[in-house]
């Protein structure tokens, strides 16, 4: 039987390791004890951010319903809590949202469209600038950029390379 562990290479010495998916903390390097970033907990702050962005999406929905009924962009809010929802389950389902192309995509995705509609939309159609969304992007947008980036070091390749890491 085949083993379905995910690895990840260490960011110190390249070796391919399984990391102990259950712990909260960096995961060690079973050869040079290097600390590396614990992907999975990463991306569930990420997922986390998202479920926040959800309650807000639900609450300024539910207002705006209540004061002007259905609109286009009542539809449009309501359409961008789907894909937050989305992408939420992607993260949490994935085993390894690390090296899920699928979960990425939709990240990105999710943070470009916050960020197009509550920072570069009004600034176009009423020279307003959402100063508070503008800090947000500004602390979230290089925490994506770093976490991909550690992803894509640690990602470990197919089991012919895990096994010649394990010979050797």
């Amino acid at each position: 039987m085949a083993n379905t562990n995910p690895t990840i290479k260490c960011k110190q010495c390249r070796n391919t390791f399984e990391p102990d998916m259950k712990t909260k903390g960096a995961w060690p390097c079973p050869s040079c004890q290097a600390k590396n970033p614990n992907l999975k907990r990463h991306y569930r702050s990420v997922a986390d951010v998202c479920v926040l962005g959800l309650i807000i999406t639900v609450i300024a929905v539910a207002i705006d319903f209540s004061n002007t009924g259905l609109n286009l962009g009542i539809m449009l809010s309501a359409l961008d809590g789907v894909l937050l929802l989305v992408t939420i389950v992607f993260v949490y389902k994935s085993k390894t949202p690390w090296s899920d192309s699928v979960a990425k995509t939709l990240i990105w995705t999710v943070f470009s469209l916050a960020l197009l509609f509550t920072v570069v939309v009004p600034l176009i159609l009423t020279g307003i600038l959402n100063i508070p969304a503008i800090i947000v992007y500004a602390l979230v947008f290089p925490y994506l950029f770093w976490l991909d980036s550690k992803a894509n070091k640690c990602m470990a390749g197919g089991p012919s390379e895990v096994s010649a890491n394990k010979e050797s």
